[in-house]
């Protein structure tokens, strides 16, 4: 069959190419995409040709030419003659690239896929499997229910470690970042407050608020391997600082001694995809992927996980280049963006 596929052929170059998919195989599932989600910080690394993958030798897949996206909704259409639990017509949420269609091979990390609750609409789903990056803050951090939480940085994962905090019963939860149309994105899901680090200094503004040192979990999700101290100053005494965002090289003119070691301070990396990985059940042993993954789509459902003011642009498959432009360099404009296949 016909599918059409969104691919990077090179740095800053995006096409829309017609490919044909055969018939599911015993171990395969057809799914037709309804929509897309954008993770801005993976996909413009690429986009820009920046992502330290790209130049790994040891990492064959992450070349150009290269296919985007890791996070849709859609329904099954057709499943192999090994499939048990599927059947066609099902509405699903999947790690799915930007595609029409997709063959999903049950057993692969990218073949995975969740049903989802029937009064959750595609274009939420969509933002599922992104969601987790933000929400394995909050995982990694284990106790949530009225711990005060600081976010630094309010692109699409850190939107999500702030709306999943405040789903865990975090409280207060306050935003930070330099972006007017961020922090209001993050006042609209229910922050406890927001802060500017461009009008002064985060740490002190932090302080006033709060009438006290720091909170006591801090999720860094700029992606910005330079602001990890920054969290550490904003953490109090004997708290947390957990790394959501992929902080892409190295940082410097960390006092491990003052910073981290004198004051009791934890830094944890809290990748999402180390749901996949046995060493997660022996630091938060219940949580695995699929736990998460239903529970983020039942939140998203009730409506427990917001997504006010989330998506800017929904737009067509042939747009995608202009996206990237605009979260490289509209960041006033573009926070959260969607790619409707049909």
């Amino acid at each position: 069959m016909k599918a059409r596929q969104a691919q990077l052929v090179e740095p800053f170059k995006v096409e829309v190419r017609e490919v044909d998919l055969p018939a599911p195989a015993a171990n395969q599932i057809l799914v037709e995409c309804e929509v897309s989600a954008i993770s801005a910080g993976t996909e413009l690394a690429v986009y820009t040709g920046t992502h330290q993958w790209l130049k790994d030798p040891n990492m064959p897949d992450w070349k150009f030419p290269f296919r985007p996206g890791y996070s849709a909704a859609g329904r099954v259409v057709a499943v192999g003659s090994d499939i048990k639990d599927w059947v066609p017509g099902q509405r699903v949420s999947y790690p799915g690239n930007h595609a029409s269609h997709e063959l999903l091979t049950i057993g692969h990390e990218r073949g995975r896929l969740w049903k989802m609750p029937d009064s959750l609409a595609y274009e939420k789903a969509a933002l599922a499997c992104i969601s987790r990056y933000g929400f394995g803050g909050v995982l990694r951090a284990g106790l949530t229910l009225g711990r005060s939480v600081s976010v630094l940085g309010l692109g699409i994962i850190g939107q999500f470690a702030l709306r999943c905090a405040l789903a865990a019963g975090c409280h207060p939860v306050i935003g930070i970042d330099s972006v007017v149309m961020r922090r209001e994105a993050a006042k609209a899901a229910g922050a406890s407050h927001v802060i500017d680090p461009s009008a002064g200094d985060a740490k002190t503004m932090l302080g006033e608020f709060l009438g006290s040192r720091g909170t006591e979990i801090v999720v860094d999700a700029t992606g910005v391997p330079q602001a990890v101290p920054t969290a550490m100053s904003l953490a109090c005494d004997a708290g947390q600082v957990i790394v959501v965002g992929s902080p892409r090289g190295l940082a410097q003119n960390v006092n491990f001694y003052d910073d981290l070691h004198r004051r009791y301070i934890e830094v944890c990396g809290a990748h999402g995809n180390m749901l996949f990985e046995p060493s997660h059940f022996r630091l938060n042993g219940y949580w695995d992927i699929n736990k998460a993954q239903n529970w983020l789509l039942a939140a998203l459902a009730s409506g427990r996980l917001s997504t006010d003011k989330l998506v800017t642009h929904a737009i067509k498959p042939e747009g995608l280049g202009d996206a990237y432009e605009g979260l490289l360099k509209k960041k006033e404009e573009y926070l959260g963006v969607t790619v409707k296949w049909r």
